[in-house]
């Protein structure tokens, strides 16, 4: 990947697994927009060039834009395009991990991943077009359970 993570990760965090949207997604989408602008040039070459372009523009922006990665401390969601936004999810607060495939997803290889999570702004998280999510939801069961099991439990005091 080619996301310089040292800006947003603070300095006792390591990036544990960084992925994206799925290449074969990527390149199967800008292969239909070239073969629908292939077939509309024969009726009118600047529509076929908009088409074109728009498709181009779009693969390019989920190369560039869509960074996600799992820290020995959180999740962190990046969109970074024309401008920067920042999602961060703590371990603790996520309640439940879900897989969304099709048919035509299972086939292709890709997924959307759903992370719900609890005493956040956004109540779920989605991340689609993500390949192999069964690996990445593993990967992310790993490191929440290590991140489990080395938190200290604080008790309650008693109360008289």
């Amino acid at each position: 990947m080619n996301f310089n993570w040292s800006k947003i990760l603070s300095t006792d965090e390591s990036l544990e697994k960084e992925f994206s949207i799925s290449n074969r997604y990527r390149n199967i989408l800008f292969s239909l927009t070239t073969v629908a602008s292939l077939l509309i040039l024969f009726f009118n070459i600047f529509i076929a060039i908009c088409i074109f372009l728009l498709g181009l523009l779009y693969w390019f922006y989920l190369k560039k834009a869509k960074h996600y990665g799992f820290t020995n401390k959180r999740i962190v969601l990046v969109d970074s395009f024309l401008g920067e936004t920042i999602t961060s999810i703590d371990y603790n607060q996520i309640t439940d991990i879900e897989i969304e495939q099709n048919f035509l997803d299972q086939i292709a290889g890709w997924g959307t991943l759903i992370i719900n999570t609890a005493g956040t702004h956004v109540p779920e998280i989605n991340l689609t077009f993500i390949g192999n999510p069964q690996d990445i939801k593993q990967t992310l069961d790993k490191i929440r359970d290590n991140v489990r099991s080395s938190t200290p439990v604080i008790p309650f005091p008693a109360q008289n």
